[in-house]
């Protein structure tokens, strides 16, 4: 993906509590949380996971950081215990 033309925000987390849940399974609870309308891609693996959101406003820099308050937001629910952003 080009960036100039697919502004993106990448969102990464690591599981640093080996009794938490697998990233696969993380991954789809933040998914889950966020706004319908996003346009997300996930990857993830046991310990990791990495989501990319498409920005889709002509504002990016304000939707941008929209995202990272949200997700910021959404890393505070108790069923992210044992997950870190990263990055």
């Amino acid at each position: 993906m080009n960036d100039r033309h697919d502004p993106q925000v990448v969102i990464t987390a690591v599981r640093h509590d080996p009794g938490a849940a697998p990233g696969q399974t993380t991954v789809i609870r933040v998914l889950s949380m966020l706004p319908a309308h996003w346009v997300c891609t996930p990857v993830a693996d046991q310990d990791g996971f990495e989501l990319r959101v498409r920005l889709q406003g002509a504002a990016e820099a304000e939707e941008a950081e929209a995202v990272r308050a949200c997700v910021a937001r959404v890393f505070e629910d108790p069923a992210l215990r044992g997950w870190r952003r990263t990055g």
